[in-house]
């Protein structure tokens, strides 16, 4: 089986929905066996993301209190790695940041603060192994979703049925675009962020339906989810180093941490804001329209 997280257009909508779901379950367990753990936990919360943006395309057709269901279940299931992957997150994106101005810098200037964010890391990992959390919790929840969750009560094959939710996606990550420029707060990008993805995740889907068109779509879409998503991690980085648990003895440190990190995000905000406007400037109908008249064309 390909292990990808498009749509087959030679095969029924209700067959392509449990196929991949399936196939995402499935990945989750494949990711637990091979990777190390924290490889494992970003790719697993990924497909949690990917299975609730493919519940919600077809969030009509099945029906709210189904929706609800799944998508309840993995994003509680997905907070409960979180916290691990913030601690990740933060060591990727201080090393980003030395990479990018490492230069300007004394050569350990990062170096105090990645060794307190491991050994939180490695204090934080042993307490989920002592609670078997790989070993037995999470594999079991898995295997519930397996069961129980992958049998989505998609029952029409028409492909337009995923409209409505096309559009609802288009047009919230529309609305989400104009209060992060109008309004600039950590919540407003990170809400847009989200609307980015989920309809990054529906370009995905339907890569097959035009692939030119929508392979073109899908990297300007991930490319905006990047600059957004770094954002995300910078400002989830910022918080931390004002919090209790990372203590810095010269306060020249933080502040100089904190204004690279300013430095970044206005970067990525504005990098964001011009690839935003394109990817949103048109109306929700119309791009709903056109997304509907591919899909009627060239799917069987």
């Amino acid at each position: 089986m390909k292990m990808t997280y498009q749509f087959d257009k030679s095969l029924p909508l209700k067959k392509n929905i449990s196929a991949i779901a399936a196939e995402e379950i499935e990945g989750c367990f494949i990711s637990l066996d091979t990777l190390n753990i924290h490889e494992a936990i970003h790719d697993i919360r990924k497909r949690f993301k990917k299975l609730r943006a493919l519940a919600r395309l077809v969030r009509d057709e099945m029906g709210e209190e189904n929706y609800k269901e799944i998508n309840i279940y993995f994003r509680d299931l997905g907070r409960e790695i979180s916290d691990l992957r913030d601690l990740t997150a933060h060591i990727e994106t201080l090393n980003v940041l030395r990479e990018r101005y490492g230069n300007h810098l004394y050569v350990n200037f990062f170096n105090p603060i990645i060794t307190q964010l491991e050994k939180e890391r490695d204090k934080m990992e042993n307490e989920f192994r002592s609670q078997n959390f790989f070993s037995e919790y999470l594999p079991e929840k898995l295997k519930h979703a397996q069961e129980d969750l992958i049998k989505w009560p998609v029952n029409s094959n028409d492909i337009q049925v995923i409209l409505p939710s096309i559009q609802r996606v288009y047009e919230r990550g529309q609305k989400a675009l104009n209060n992060s420029y109008e309004n600039p707060t950590t919540e407003n990008f990170h809400e847009w962020r989200k609307r980015v993805k989920y309809l990054w995740y529906q370009t995905l889907l339907l890569q097959e339906t035009w692939p030119q068109f929508f392979e073109t779509m899908e990297a300007e879409i991930h490319l905006l989810a990047d600059y957004l998503g770094n954002d995300h991690d910078l400002m989830v980085l910022q918080k931390k180093l004002n919090s209790e648990d990372i203590k810095l003895k010269d306060p020249q440190h933080l502040e100089l941490m904190q204004a690279i990190i300013e430095r970044y995000s206005q970067f990525l905000r504005s990098e964001a804001k011009t690839k935003g406007q394109l990817i949103y400037a048109e109306s929700s109908e119309d791009f709903t329209k056109r997304i509907g008249s591919y899909t009627q064309i060239n799917w069987n």
